[in-house]
């Protein structure tokens, strides 16, 4: 008898423990979904593209001002016109797209909400951020506004993933579409990524990847600022290192960005930079993968001076770098089209002949916010091939088709857009 009872003791005592292993494991999140749940938007859209509609869809975002600022993906807005922002009260507003970076996937929107107090929240940072600990993701998967779920980090600086400028922060949170946009929350209630993908959309496996709130919000205040991102550019492709590349070029760790062809006249042409070079640090930064070198890269502006540690022949060396605009790599460019359509084109070079099977026309480079073309719906890429009443093949056609514009009025434009095709678009000239 006595032998049963100290059975069924030590039973009641190894339950209570399990329970508290559970507790200790497993945090009670309710405290934190109920002050973060109120900053959590829905973003709605209806996607445009020649004028027309084509399609609806949606994503989530959140309040990073009380002035009414939102950061979403721009995968969520890209193609719509005004997106409709729903807030956790129910209450609708049109929002204003105040920028997008396609390469980063961060777009930053604007709502006028009067005098509705809005609460934003805490942005974190990734740099304290351990693989391991808990975190939750916020949004509405399949329209499913408000869910959460949780997970922990899987890994850190997944550059392989995705955009080359984006160092992903990989989770096991369950996320799906109409995640995109929300935000990754850890404990203490603050941002530490912009939930952006997952690996196989078809089906659920576990593999989630968040932008780091870090690369999030140093696009939001050049959003904030220039409607734009002023991203440098080296001008290299670029490989990985592997044992037998780090044996051959003299290497002492498997590490670096191994330089496999350098564009003529860019930064790194005219810093020295030569084919068979491999990038080991950017500004004493190491480079250990070489997906790392786009991403230190990518976060500063043209024209600023960047110190490269490279092994060239087995020996070590720095060199100075000043670098280009990401657009730099078109060779020649024009801004005839600023003051009047509010674009500014680049010649096709070889290079972008090739890459878009095109051998007509110029590509737009940059287009001026709220401008005639901005209006128009002309994008940066877009490839110019008729103008008004003249057909398009360089730069100097350009400028005499801007220079025979009339002052007032509607002209035509015909386009090339990458995936999408080609058609008319009409710019109102004011």
């Amino acid at each position: 008898m006595l032998k049963r009872l100290l059975s069924i003791t030590v039973v009641a005592w190894l339950v209570v423990l399990s329970g508290c292993a559970q507790a200790d494991s497993f945090p009670d999140f309710t405290k934190l979904v109920e002050k973060v749940q109120p900053s959590v938007v829905s973003v709605k859209v209806e996607v445009k593209r020649w004028g027309r509609v084509v399609g609806r869809g949606g994503g989530s975002g959140f309040i990073v001002d009380e002035g009414g600022y939102i950061l979403t993906n721009h995968h969520v807005i890209d193609g719509a016109e005004t997106p409709v922002v729903k807030l956790y009260n129910g209450r609708e507003f049109d929002a204003k797209i105040v920028g997008s970076d396609a390469n980063t996937d961060v777009a930053l929107l604007k709502i006028d909400s009067g005098d509705l107090d809005l609460n934003a929240l805490d942005l974190g940072t990734t740099k304290d951020l351990k693989v391991g600990q808990w975190v939750l993701a916020f949004g509405a998967p399949f329209n499913l506004e408000q869910t959460v779920t949780a997970g922990i980090v899987s890994a850190k600086g997944r550059g392989e993933v995705g955009s080359q400028y984006v160092p992903f922060i990989q989770t096991d949170v369950a996320i799906n579409r109409g995640n995109s946009g929300g935000p990754l929350i850890n404990l203490d209630g603050e941002v530490v990524g912009i939930n952006s993908m997952i690996f196989n959309p078809m089906i659920s496996s576990g593999l989630s990847f968040a932008i780091p709130i870090d690369l999030a919000d140093n696009v939001r205040q050049q959003l904030l600022k220039d409607g734009k991102v002023n991203r440098g550019f080296l001008g290299v492709t670029f490989g990985p290192i592997d044992q037998d590349k780090a044996d051959a070029f003299g290497l002492d760790d498997v590490g670096g960005a191994l330089v496999t062809r350098v564009l003529p006249d860019m930064a790194a042409d005219k810093a020295g930079i030569k084919v068979g070079d491999v990038v080991i640090k950017v500004d004493g930064k190491p480079v250990r993968k070489s997906q790392d070198l786009p991403f230190y890269i990518g976060q500063m502006p043209a024209g600023e001076e960047v110190e490269l540690t490279i092994v060239r022949n087995g020996d070590t060396d720095t060199i100075e770098v000043t670098l280009s605009d990401a657009n730099g790599q078109f060779a020649s460019n024009s801004d005839t089209g600023k003051q009047e359509l509010g674009i500014a084109v680049t010649a096709l070079t070889p290079d972008l002949k090739e890459a878009t099977g095109i051998d007509k026309g110029v590509i737009i480079r940059d287009v001026d916010k709220d401008s005639p073309a901005a209006r128009a719906g002309l994008r940066q890429g877009d490839i110019v091939q008729k103008l008004h009443r003249t057909v398009i093949t360089s730069l100097e056609d350009f400028q005499a088709a801007v220079s025979s514009l009339p002052d007032k009025g509607k002209v035509a434009v015909l386009i090339v857009r990458q995936g999408v095709g080609s058609d008319f678009l009409v710019i109102e000239l004011e």
